[in-house]
């Protein structure tokens, strides 16, 4: 007999990609700054929806970090969020745990984390790794961990140094994780992240071999025709197996995943949580809300409408959990399954393919003789 654990409700939504070609979809997120500041040591965060209001705080930083959180700006984020620790006894547990409260995921990163060891560093990739198997989408960057993070939620920027246009010149290359904290949240459903420009910087210094540095899991900017772009738009995974496939490598295809894990949980728990009984007739109401969800998808191109993007019943899901109970289950047609909801579970499953943004050009170009 299968016990039910008492426990909060489970809204376990996992999405499992085929082995075919998927792609994204970027909200405008939340850039989620830590900085380490005793210019003023009267809050602990601050939530910033236009850039023009950071100047209006200037008084509360130090120079330094001051140009930290408007760079977060360059790459148009949805909004910027700053988490201050104190510089001399701060603890990144404290700021890690403040983030962990929000009401809304983002992309977490530390201004100076890597600049007297990797400690912050190792403890921002370990946490959103934590972060990932409680099915919170918050996504980080970092630089130069102590170890691997093979997270498909963390990011590591491989450039030891960068050259800004401004007056900082020449810096190591943690001095650029608030501006790429703020590109990679500003990406939208119209882009990618693979060539997207660095606008904020003249050049960079690359790793002697490119191909090999982005085949461990590090994120490379390049010097590009005068300009400085991200060269493949990667998180750190790299070991794959049955739920981590070789797409879930792409910042874009992660981003889309997130995307409607967040919606569909939302939806969950805002609207069909303790408002319906468990029975089949219920459940189809939340599966159409899901399928018209998808249709949605595919008219703004982040799904492919070439493809039956679809959710229903996980029959054989739910025959097993009833077989534990009820023997005679395993001989029930399918139709009867569905008929019979199992307690208070939902057992859903769906298929999406993903649209990948255009990146790779293969062109030959035949001379007529």
């Amino acid at each position: 007999m299968v016990v039910l654990t008492v426990a909060l409700p489970n809204i376990d939504i996992v999405f499992k990609q085929l082995a075919s070609t998927l792609i994204n979809r970027s909200s405008r997120a939340n850039a989620i700054l830590i900085i380490k500041d005793d210019t003023d040591k009267t809050f602990k965060i601050k939530e910033y929806s236009l850039s023009s209001e950071v100047e209006e705080d200037s008084a509360l930083y130090t120079a330094e970090n001051l140009q930290y959180i408007k760079d977060t700006w360059l790459g148009l984020p949805g909004r910027v969020t700053v988490v201050r620790i104190d510089k001399t006894d701060g603890n990144i547990g404290d700021a890690l745990a403040i983030i962990a409260g929000l009401n809304t995921t983002g992309w977490v990163g530390i201004a100076e984390g890597a600049t007297v060891s990797n400690a912050d560093e190792d403890a921002l990739a370990i946490w959103t790794k934590q972060m990932e198997q409680q099915k919170k989408t918050f996504k980080s960057v970092v630089f130069n961990p102590t170890a691997p993070p093979d997270c498909k939620h963390v990011v590591v920027l491989n450039n030891s140094e960068v050259i800004f246009n401004d007056t900082r010149v020449e810096q190591t290359g943690d001095k650029f994780i608030p501006s790429l904290l703020g590109y990679l949240a500003g990406a939208n459903v119209e882009k990618g992240t693979t060539y997207l420009e660095m606008k904020n910087l003249k050049s960079v210094t690359q790793p002697a071999d490119i191909n090999e540095t982005l085949n461990t899991g590090q994120l490379v900017l390049i010097n590009d025709e005068g300009k400085v772009k991200i060269g493949l738009g990667i998180n750190s995974l790299t070991t794959l197996d049955e739920d981590h496939t070789e797409d879930e490598k792409y910042i874009e295809i992660v981003e889309a995943q997130d995307m409607m894990l967040d919606d569909i949980r939302s939806n969950f728990k805002n609207n069909y949580i303790n408002k319906y009984k468990n029975k089949l007739d219920n459940q189809i109401i939340f599966i159409s809300a899901v399928n018209t969800y998808l249709k949605e998808l595919e008219g703004q191109g982040v799904l492919d409408d070439e493809f039956t993007n679809k959710a229903d019943i996980d029959v054989d899901a739910q025959r097993k959990a009833w077989i534990t109970s009820n023997a005679d289950a395993a001989n029930w047609s399918d139709t009867k399954v569905r008929q019979n909801a199992y307690k208070r579970a939902m057992f859903l499953n769906g298929n999406v393919k993903i649209l990948f943004s255009m990146t790779d050009l293969n062109f030959t170009i035949n001379m007529q003789q």
